[in-house]
């Protein structure tokens, strides 16, 4: 019976800790679009100019501004460096 709780305990603690990192991830991505949205603000860029500068399609943009964590790492560095967001 002992065994049976620690193993239902364990399982639970397991689920919870799967849904905790969820959850950081989709918050975190959430600041980083709020983040990038101002510097287009404040830049005045819009979609289309921003995937000029990154040298992708308008589509492609679209799609990787819909879910941000679909940048690559060397695209999120070009992203940062155009919007100047390591000095934020």
């Amino acid at each position: 019976m002992l065994i049976t709780i620690k193993l239902i305990y364990l399982r639970i603690k397991k689920h919870l800790l799967i849904l905790c990192h969820i959850f950081k991830y989709i918050i975190m991505n959430d600041k980083r679009k709020k983040l990038i949205e101002y510097a287009m603000f404040s830049l005045k860029l819009n979609k289309q100019d921003l995937a000029d500068a990154m040298g992708m399609s308008y589509p492609t943009m679209l799609s990787k501004l819909k879910n941000i964590g679909s940048f690559r790492l060397d695209e999120y560095d070009r992203l940062n460096d155009i919007l100047n967001l390591n000095n934020k």
